[in-house]
């Protein structure tokens, strides 16, 4: 079963994470949750024992949406080849997530690799920091435009804009139109059944 792996950070776009994630299960495609890292800064107390354990880290959404984190991003660095897909969610979490170097490897390996890679919204940020940009034409959020210019990409007054392995999504408004183009990347890539 393919995997897909979304790389999430405070303050994330609950929309834009649920619908993706939701869309992918629907294919029968596995997600697993990465972010900075796999485990709260406070542990769980286990009064009955008195043992202290690992607390799995929230990530929360920019409106309250938490998801716990499956695994760190040095972790799926480290296990890259059991990826097969790529989601980056916006809202605030890409501009948290790329200053972490780990995140960074992470989009380039994959889009370097040819892995199916859907950033939606400020999810080319991403793209932009990992330097895989330049030559691709792209669509964001308009506040980012002058980024995936200067980063040496096109930008593309469209909802939706698809660039070999790349899907890049103007707005939470518009998930539809990019998840069509997406899953039909993911149809021709084999990962899906037509």
């Amino acid at each position: 079963m393919p995997k897909a792996l979304f790389i999430v950070e405070e303050g994330f776009d609950d929309l834009e994470f649920f619908y993706a994630y939701h869309r992918l299960v629907e294919e029968g495609i596995t997600p697993v949750i990465a972010s900075s890292r796999k485990y709260d800064e406070v542990p769980a107390y286990d009064p009955e024992t008195g043992e202290l354990r690992p607390r799995p880290r929230r990530v929360r959404g920019k409106h309250g949406l938490e998801v716990v984190t499956d695994i760190s991003f040095r972790e799926a660095l480290e296990r890259l080849n059991e990826f097969d897909i790529l989601v980056i969610p916006g809202g605030r979490g890409p501009e948290r997530a790329r200053r972490h170097r780990e995140a960074v490897e992470i989009v380039r390996r994959m889009v370097e690799a040819g892995k199916p890679v859907l950033a939606i919204c400020h999810g080319p940020q991403l793209l932009v920091s990992a330097g895989v940009a330049r030559g691709r034409r792209m669509t964001a959020y308009w506040g980012i435009r002058d980024d995936i210019v200067n980063a040496g990409a096109e930008y593309v007054d469209q909802d939706a804009v698809r660039d070999g392995n790349i899907v890049t999504v103007r707005h939470t408004t518009v998930l539809g139109k990019g998840s069509k183009l997406f899953i039909e990347l993911l149809r021709e890539k084999g990962l899906i059944k037509r």
